[in-house]
């Protein structure tokens, strides 16, 4: 064989390895890309208007995270072993001191699995980010391309990385499409009027009801507003103005029979009765506590 035979032999193995190399790259990237997609959508929390600004904002955050970082967020914070009891930290229950009178949302997604797998899959991605940086920074170190042995031994090299690699893709993969899923269910339920019931009105899914957000509790202190006399507000007339500017808020709505009814199981108000100046019939008053008039 000539030099010039062996040197065009050479050529043509060094481009398989190349080939082989890139083809991993780029699935590597795929990989990244729709590793960054998860991580910026698994979690959202903001006022209602603005939650599509948030995740905007959360995909740039991540927009130039190494593929390191991303493994790193995405492990310790949505996958989770199937037994663990994860508590919610103060930041991720409350809004940083935003107005009640703000309508805010918060939604975390969780990957859960049995302890022994949840081992398992966090070992596998600590071994992909050590195999991405392997063929990054060390592949010509390990394998000394300019001989056919070489060449040969980089390329079964490559396409043992190839087949962990599309594992790891095709394991992303399903996980996002039942991320997918699950978020369409919770854009389903959000237009439902038990989520607006809930989120608006104070009314839990299972019937109870949160009094301090209830409608209705904020429909009777605006009434106080224009109906107080000396301190206390005649039921009778609230009911008059809330019937007039408000007519779904009714006691049957929040499983009571009577406006009374509202006001003692709130526990938000004070009650007194008064007897009219008939002497036949009396009248409730209410008020709500002094600091929160």
């Amino acid at each position: 064989m000539s030099f010039f035979d062996m040197n065009n032999s050479s050529e043509i193995f060094q481009h398989e390895v190349q080939r082989k190399l890139g083809r991993c790259i780029l699935r590597l990237q795929q990989y990244e890309r729709l590793m960054k997609a998860m991580v910026a959508g698994m979690e959202v929390k903001g006022p209602l208007e603005h939650l599509q600004t948030v995740r905007a904002r959360q995909e740039a955050g991540v927009s130039d995270k190494s593929l390191g970082t991303l493994v790193r967020l995405f492990t310790s914070g949505h996958l989770a072993p199937a037994t663990s009891k994860r508590e919610a930290k103060p930041s991720e229950t409350s809004f940083g001191g935003q107005s009640a009178d703000v309508a805010s949302a918060s939604m975390r997604f969780t990957i859960s699995m049995s302890p022994e797998r949840h081992a398992q899959t966090k070992e596998g991605l600590a071994e992909l980010v050590a195999l991405r940086n392997d063929l990054v920074h060390h592949l010509i170190e390990r394998f000394d391309i300019s001989d056919e042995k070489g060449c040969r031994a980089a390329t079964t090299h490559l396409e043992s990385c190839y087949e962990k690699i599309d594992g790891h893709c095709e394991r992303l993969k399903s996980w996002a499409t039942g991320l997918a899923e699950d978020q369409a269910l919770m854009s389903s339920f959000i237009q439902t009027k038990s989520f607006e019931d809930a989120l608006v009105h104070g009314i839990n899914h299972d019937g109870t009801v949160c009094w301090p957000r209830a409608t209705i509790v904020e429909c009777l202190r605006e009434a106080e507003t224009v109906c107080r006399i000396d301190g206390w507000t005649s039921l009778s007339a609230a009911i008059a103005l809330i019937s007039t500017e408000n007519r779904d808020q009714i006691p049957r709505r929040y499983g009571c029979k009577t406006w009374r009814q509202i006001l003692w199981k709130s526990g938000l108000f004070e009650l007194r009765s008064v007897t009219d100046p008939t002497g036949k019939r009396r009248q409730t008053w209410y008020r709500s506590p002094t600091g929160q008039r």
